[in-house]
Formats: C-alpha cells, sequence, structure tokens
C-alpha cells in the first residue's frame, strides 16, 4: 500500500505538474470523469476521480485505493493524498475530455495521461 501512495504522489506530481491543467476550464473537465495513467507499455497504472468539492480519489492498477484533496491557487494545483504533505504544482495549458498526451515521470519514464469521459 505504501509503495502504491507513493507511486500516486508521482503520478500526482506528473498528472498536475509541468504537463498539468489549466486552472478552472480542466478541472472541470475532469469532475465526473477520469483521469488515467498509463506506463510507457501503455498499461494503465493509476485512474483519477476528481471532485468538484476539493476532493479527489484514486485507483491503482493493483487495486489498491486513496483518496486525499486538492485546491488551487491562481497558478498552482496542490494536491495531498492521506497524511502526505501538501504537494503543489505549477498549472500549464488545459486538457478536455477525450485528450491524452505524454510526459515524462520523475524517473525519465514516458507516461500517457488521458481524460476519459465517465467514471
Amino acid at each position: 500500500m505504501i509503495r502504491t501512495l507513493g507511486a500516486a504522489m508521482i503520478a500526482a506530481t506528473v498528472l498536475f505538474g509541468g504537463v498539468a491543467f489549466a486552472a478552472s476550464a480542466t478541472m472541470e473537465a475532469t469532475f465526473g470523469n477520469t483521469v488515467t495513467l498509463a506506463n510507457a507499455e501503455g498499461m494503465t497504472v493509476a485512474s483519477y476521480f476528481m471532485n468538484a468539492d476539493g476532493t479527489f480519489s484514486l485507483t491503482g492498477a493493483d487495486g489498491s485505493e486513496a483518496s486525499g484533496t486538492w485546491r488551487e491557487t491562481s497558478d498552482e494545483i496542490c494536491l495531498t493524498i492521506g497524511d502526505t504533505p501538501e504537494t503543489c504544482n505549477p498549472l500549464d495549458a488545459g486538457h478536455s475530455v477525450g485528450d491524452s498526451w505524454t510526459a515524462t515521470d520523475s524517473d525519465g519514464a514516458t507516461i500517457t495521461l488521458s481524460i476519459v469521459a465517465g467514471r
């Protein structure tokens, strides 16, 4: 479980970090939908479920679950999972439902992020 939460925090950093979301428009696109994170082999390793009330949950590929809170500032998205310290990352260009894009995680691996309609 700890390894999964660690991976979830890495995913959160990538998800909302350098390839992150435009403040309101993209966060709104995530509500009621699923944000997936897939590894270089195309396997989904985490699914995020963002809520308009500032909460989110995530499910790892192994079925483990975690939840947390998110908040926006004028130029950052900040996430807290469980008892971990809040992590804030810059906001960038927005994405919409149906979009997929690639990024590099903290280990240098290529990942694919997608906003999929529905939960």
